[in-house]
């Protein structure tokens, strides 16, 4: 499938129509991949999967079940938009073959986010071992690790590390997220015409 590439995720129990129907949305000559009923292509069932994985680490949703259609072009299809409003999640863009392999990397990144947050996860179950074995032995609490608690509570209420905040912040440029039609690539389109 030729670039630029648009990764349409839907709530998985979208009811979409038969694939010509699809096709026809975006007109007839544009290239559509349906995961599930388009002939199989590893390529982008991978790209896909990485995309859902970029996804829930963003929208912190760990579970969330996706289906997707994929396209080439730079705008969404009306029609589709139409159609499928109330399905749609988000719109995610593969350019190039090469911000491709970025999105790849990017993907080991968030691999490492994701082991940040269940590194603090068992530092915080160690450190609770720790101050209930000392309570029951002295009968005192720890107050003077004020900062170490804080950063728990604060983990409680869905406070991130700056590193996770940016983490999920450059998924979203390098996708362009949530956008629905490429102007930039449109204007570059033209002149090769």
């Amino acid at each position: 499938m030729k670039y630029p590439q648009g990764y349409i995720l839907l709530n998985e129990q979208t009811k979409l129509p038969p694939l010509p129907t699809v096709q026809a949305w975006f007109g007839g000559r544009t290239a559509i991949y349906v995961r599930g009923v388009s002939k199989q292509s590893k390529v982008l069932n991978e790209r896909i999967e990485l995309l859902e994985k970029l996804h829930r680490y963003t929208m912190k949703k760990s579970d969330y079940q996706m289906q997707c259609v994929v396209f080439c072009g730079t705008a969404v299809s009306e029609l589709f938009l139409i159609a499928q409003t109330h399905d749609l999640i988000k719109v995610y863009w593969v350019d190039s073959a090469d911000q491709a392999k970025k999105i790849k990397q990017l993907s080991s990144y968030i691999n490492c986010a994701m082991q940040l947050d269940h590194h603090i996860i068992d530092v915080r179950e160690t450190y609770s071992t720790l101050t209930n074995y000392i309570y029951s032995k002295t009968g005192q609490t720890l107050t003077g690790d004020a900062d170490i608690e804080r950063f728990f509570s604060g983990r409680d209420w869905g406070t991130t590390t700056e590193a996770e905040i940016h983490i999920r912040q450059i998924a979203k440029n390098e996708t362009r997220a949530g956008i629905l039609r490429r102007f930039d690539l449109e204007e570059s389109e033209e002149a090769q015409l």
